[in-house]
């Protein structure tokens, strides 16, 4: 779907906005006689594409040994998004040396294991395992869809008001050490891989015991949290409008995440381009839909400074969504752009020159 009459808000001119720092900077607003977000043809990697995720298909859905599938990278590396569909539980232990690792449960969910005790991540969750924690990963159904967001910077709760966003109290969960269960327990005998991953390559250390069962916390707080998307509440400005508010951020903010979910509004959000920030939506579910993304595990991705309009929040079926803003540079590696598809900006519906 695309075209004036069915996507702006009335007749011309438009509004466009230019924004700094996400929605968090300098902006300008200026009139338009056309509507700007549309075009006819597009060449070159800096351009709009939404992805399917629950049909990629994942090195570590046949392979144990395997790790998640990196399906959109930056020239810096300071982030990456991969995709995990494993069938089977690790066959080693993981340490990432270098970023904070993001899963987001689209689908099935799973079991983490770490130095800090085991948390468990259902449909809907984000669960989150800091640089240099130790894991292994086992699913709990055999349609795991994990989705991980790497960021070289430290993930960190920042909501604009200490309370409303997030009840930290009662939905925010912890790992938790238990008894070891059998498989866990140290021994002398056997042995057990850790895999340390770095920007230029895995390295595997040979243990002879394993490196995760713990006995007790005894200080600090327990670095490896889970929380769902339904238990973080949009900002509504009181059914005006106005734009998402973040619930994690990094320390300079290089990439921040909202929550897209429907909220009252009645003003739709501007034509805009972002000057400093790629921008990823991932629709978790309905029974509404954002626009023309209404299939579960649509992932959209518009790169900064191109122009978007961007669907209404106020759907009234309700769903859930978030929204990711980095200010890397993101490209599709080549296994994900064959599978990615031109996207319009307006409803975010497939671009007509693939169809």
């Amino acid at each position: 779907m695309t075209g004036k009459s069915s996507l702006a808000d009335g007749p011309p001119p438009n509004v466009h906005l230019w924004s700094r720092e996400g929605f968090l900077g300098a902006n300008a607003i200026g009139l338009q006689p056309g509507y700007t977000p549309d075009y006819e043809s597009v060449e070159g990697l800096h351009a709009p594409r939404r992805l399917a995720m629950e049909a990629f298909v994942t090195a570590d859905m046949s392979d144990p040994d395997a790790l998640p599938t990196p399906i959109l990278m930056c020239r810096t590396h300071e982030v990456t998004i991969s995709v995990s569909r494993r069938r089977e539980p690790m066959a080693f232990t993981l340490r990432n040396v270098e970023a904070d690792e993001l899963h987001f449960m689209q689908r099935g969910g799973a079991r983490f294991d770490t130095e800090f005790g085991s948390i468990e991540g259902g449909e809907g969750d984000f669960v989150c395992i800091p640089r240099s924690c130790a894991y292994r990963m086992t699913p709990l159904s055999g349609e795991l869809v994990d989705v991980i967001l790497e960021s070289a910077g430290a993930y960190r709760f920042d909501t604009p008001a200490p309370f409303g966003m997030i009840n930290f109290g009662m939905d925010l969960r912890r790992a938790a050490i238990s008894p070891m269960p059998p498989q866990m327990e140290p021994s002398a005998a056997g042995h057990h891989v850790l895999v340390l991953k770095a920007l230029d390559g895995l390295t595997r250390f040979v243990k002879p015991v394993d490196p995760l069962p713990a006995i007790v916390r005894v200080g600090g707080e327990t670095p490896v949290w889970a929380l769902n998307i339904a238990a973080v509440q949009p900002v509504s400005y009181g059914g005006l409008g106005g734009p998402p508010a973040q619930f994690l951020t990094t320390p300079r903010a290089e990439t921040l995440l909202y929550t897209l979910s429907s909220r009252q509004s009645k003003l739709r959000p501007p034509v805009h381009h972002n000057a400093d920030y790629d921008e990823f939506i991932l629709f978790f579910r309905g029974p509404g839909s954002y626009g023309e993304l209404d299939q579960p595990g649509s992932l959209s991705h518009v790169p900064k400074g191109v122009t978007h309009h961007g669907p209404t929040e106020d759907v009234p079926e309700g769903y859930l969504a978030w929204l990711l803003e980095t200010r890397a540079t993101m490209r599709f590696t080549p296994e994900a752009l064959a599978q990615a598809k031109l996207m319009e900006t307006g409803a975010y519906g497939v671009h007509p020159s693939e169809r």
